[in-house]
């Protein structure tokens, strides 16, 4: 269940808005801040998979973002841009619901990291929705 493919490419195209019922992804440009953020964050629910899905999920997108050409843009990455990745799928009783992965850009690689829907250094960079093959 909401297994992910190993293939996916991160597009720009649609510029309509992007909303909860949808798979997509945000790109984020380290930003040092003092801003506290208050508002509803969108919280994962990643519970409702198996941990060895979880983990298979993540190192499928960990090895796409490393190894292919995924953004359908040209971008020049820095250290500490990070990106998350908001996957829509049905869970056991066919409600919709968001996987998130996140992941942090460092040393020219990506890395897995630590979802946080409350940091506030970083600055949106980018977005767009997410297209499997």
């Amino acid at each position: 269940m909401c297994k992910i493919s190993s293939h996916l490419k991160l597009c720009t195209c649609n510029k309509r808005k992007i909303s909860s019922s949808d798979s997509y992804w945000v790109l984020y440009r380290w930003k040092k801040s003092d801003v506290l953020i208050v508002g509803d964050p969108v919280i994962p629910d990643n519970d409702f998979i198996s941990p060895d899905d979880e983990l298979s999920n993540q190192k499928k997108i960990l090895s796409v973002l490393n190894s292919e050409k995924c953004f359908d843009f040209d971008i020049q990455l820095k250290n500490k841009d990070s990106l998350e990745i908001n996957i829509n799928c049905l869970d056991k009783d066919a409600r919709s619901v968001n996987l998130i992965y996140a992941f942090v850009f460092i040393n020219g690689h990506w890395q897995p990291s630590t979802y946080d829907p409350f940091d506030s250094e970083r600055q949106k960079k980018r977005s767009g929705c997410i297209k499997y093959s």
